[in-house]
């Protein structure tokens, strides 16, 4: 691995901030939208409401995965070039 200059740092800054603030958001709504997934099917019927909020994690789930996603790819070219 070579070493980073600040010219490669400041490069990396803004992927490895996306990684640190999507990441997290990322794994607590696929947690969230699992354990929701096995309570549901224990309980029986499922209110219109809690699907239009599932229907909402999944798409935040979805941009917070791309945008970790976009950071890590940022990160690993930066790191990657010669």
């Amino acid at each position: 691995m070579r070493k980073l200059d600040t010219d490669s740092l400041k490069q990396i800054a803004p992927g490895a901030a996306l990684v640190l603030f999507a990441g997290p958001v990322f794994l607590f709504m696929a947690m969230d939208i699992i354990l929701f997934l096995a309570m549901s099917r224990s309980r029986g019927s499922t209110a219109s409401t809690q699907i239009f909020d599932l229907s909402m994690e999944i798409v935040l789930c979805l941009f917070a995965g791309l945008l970790t996603a976009f950071g890590a790819r940022k990160i690993w070219r930066e790191v990657r070039k010669k």
